[in-house]
């Protein structure tokens, strides 16, 4: 035995219908009509599963759909990675669809969303564990963000991300045209590179930026390193290349023992400069025309620079408070030491004068 197919009563059949034959595939038989009983349906075949039936009924009730009901609650549609996942569900929200639950890995290893159809049914686009899926070669982790080497199959999101002028215009480099260009540059400036990485969503593991380490051309110094980064533009104002950096900055300081780190953006790039100065970076001045962009433009640099100061650990913690309560003990104690002299003194030159 085997599912044959499961059926939704719909007042929007011809709108159902193109739903699931654009979006998800779906092939449609030609209209059933019964005038008799005022019956209208089509089957919509998915390859080797079960079909979907649409049926309109003149005497058929408008109840609500809710999720947590007894009965049918969702159907499920499989994805083959999780990119399609994603790029499905932003498709959907482009296309006014309501996203019922945003892209999430789920606690049995599914990648999944949830969108409703025109009726307000519940689709859940799946992508189930593959065993071939590479490993999170993480490099660092923070509360939100996984960030690890680039891979090939990171082609598509990347083209996705650097096509986008915005992205390009603030960092100095083309929109990329085309995935064979990103896939290019992928493989010539970010794969198997040393220190570069790429910034990924813990939750959905998508691919939102980059972030670098890398020698700083300015100067003549293996103890200093240049940081460089980029994020998607959906993703600003979120704090995530601020989470990236302090990991980022962690690593160079503690791992690499560097002396210095340094960072460059153009005047107009006001976010990069607030990234900058919220992880401490100091402002050291302006390199006139330092370069010559893409398109011909002539832009300056602002110039910032780190130094490796000591950076206390939860450990140190004990140790700071007291360092500080003995500190303030010391203050207290002097100051009551002066008030008491500096009483005496005007007790025994006012007596001397009377």
């Amino acid at each position: 035995m085997k599912l044959h197919h499961i059926a939704i009563w719909t007042f929007r059949l011809e709108e159902l219908k193109d739903f699931y034959v654009r979006f998800l595939g779906g092939t449609s038989n030609e209209k059933y009509i019964n005038p008799k009983k005022g019956f209208e349906s089509y089957f919509i075949s998915f390859g080797e599963g079960p079909s979907l039936e649409l049926m309109s009924r003149t005497d058929v009730q408008n109840t609500p759909i809710e999720e947590n009901r007894l009965g049918l609650t969702h159907l499920a549609f499989t994805f083959p990675s999780r990119e399609e996942v994603l790029r499905f569900t932003e498709q959907m929200r482009s296309e006014g669809y309501i996203i019922a639950g945003e892209p999430r890995t789920s606690g049995d290893g599914y990648f999944e969303s949830v969108v409703l159809d025109p009726d307000g049914n519940r689709i859940e686009c799946v992508c189930p564990p593959q065993a071939d899926e590479p490993q999170d070669d993480c490099s660092f982790e923070t509360e939100r963000l996984l960030i690890r080497p680039f891979r090939e199959n990171d082609a598509e999101t990347f083209f996705a991300c650097c096509q986008n002028p915005n992205l390009g215009n603030n960092a100095g480099w083309a929109p990329h045209k085309s995935i064979k260009e990103s896939r290019e540059i992928l493989q010539n400036v970010f794969i198997g590179q040393e220190d570069i990485w790429a910034i990924t969503l813990k939750d959905t593991r998508q691919l939102i930026g980059s972030i670098g380490i890398v020698p700083d051309p300015k100067r003549e110094n293996p103890q200093v390193r240049m940081l460089g980064y980029w994020l998607d533009e959906p993703h600003w104002g979120k704090g995530y290349m601020t989470e990236a950096v302090q990991a980022v900055l962690n690593y160079g300081f503690n791992e690499l023992q560097l002396s210095l780190i340094t960072a460059n953006c153009y005047p107009h790039n006001k976010r990069s400069q607030q990234v900058l100065e919220r992880n401490g970076f100091i402002c050291e001045g302006v390199l006139h025309q330092a370069e010559l962009t893409y398109n011909g433009n002539i832009y300056d640099h602002l110039c910032y620079y780190l130094p490796n100061i000591c950076r206390p650990v939860p450990e140190d913690y004990d140790e700071i408070l007291q360092v500080w309560e003995d500190s303030v003990r010391h203050r207290i104690t002097s100051s009551r030491k002066s008030i008491s002299n500096s009483t005496n003194h005007w007790y025994a030159t006012t007596t001397y004068r009377l």
